[in-house]
């Protein structure tokens, strides 16, 4: 009976979101969408994450006009629907390795002069171009490490990570020089409504790396 409620409980919060998406992008977001670059890239499947759970998760955490936003594994694009639809003051960026995925993005977000789309691999990319990244666990956790070791190799400043779903590979930044935990929590259940079918978790950390070039 608790799991029939709880599968309830999410269908009504999508269709929540079904009704913000088009508010804010005139098409649906929530369709989730396998990869073909797993084997490959050890990405995982696109799928978008439930706007109750960015609103608890930017809560206490506010962007400034002087940051530079990118979501790794954008996918359709919902954390980037989310922060234009807040004011975000910065420029906002998505990397998506799936065209026929980044198409959605990039239609729906023309609109909006601050977004632009990036087609490609993110291992590809210059973080330091950014100071705020965003990942709703786009790949794999082996990919992730890697990921992890690139950002160290390569940053020259420091930078904000916000890590939706970490339970798998989140641990990784544990104790590691440079990383500062700000804030972990348990995400389930939002203003009544079950946003997931199991509880999430995410996690807010800075990187600072050892000899900061300013």
């Amino acid at each position: 009976m608790i799991k029939l409620f709880v599968t309830l409980s999410v269908h009504i919060s999508r269709l929540a979101e079904l009704v913000r998406d088009l508010k804010i992008c005139g098409t649906t977001l929530g369709r989730f969408v396998p990869t073909p670059y797993a084997a490959s890239h050890g990405a995982t499947g696109s799928q978008s994450v439930p706007y109750l759970g960015l609103e608890d998760l930017f809560e206490n955490h506010k962007l400034g006009p002087d940051d530079s936003f990118i979501d790794i594994g954008c996918g359709k694009g919902r954390v980037l629907a989310y922060m234009v639809s807040k004011g975000v003051p910065c420029s906002l960026a998505g990397v998506e390795i799936n065209p026929e995925v980044a198409s959605v993005a990039r239609q729906w977000s023309a609109r909006y002069s601050q977004i632009s789309i990036i087609t490609g691999d993110a291992f590809e990319l210059d973080y330091n171009n950014y100071t705020v990244l965003f990942m709703y666990r786009p790949m794999e956790t082996d990919a992730f490490i890697s990921f992890v070791n690139k950002l160290e190799r390569e940053l020259r400043h420091r930078i904000m990570l916000y890590y939706y779903a970490d339970s798998e590979s989140g641990y990784y930044l544990n104790d590691r020089p440079g990383w500062h935990l700000i804030s972990r929590h348990e995400i389930f259940r939002e203003r009544g409504l079950y946003i997931h079918k199991e509880p999430q978790r995410y996690s807010v950390w800075s990187y600072q790396p050892a000899q900061e070039i300013i």
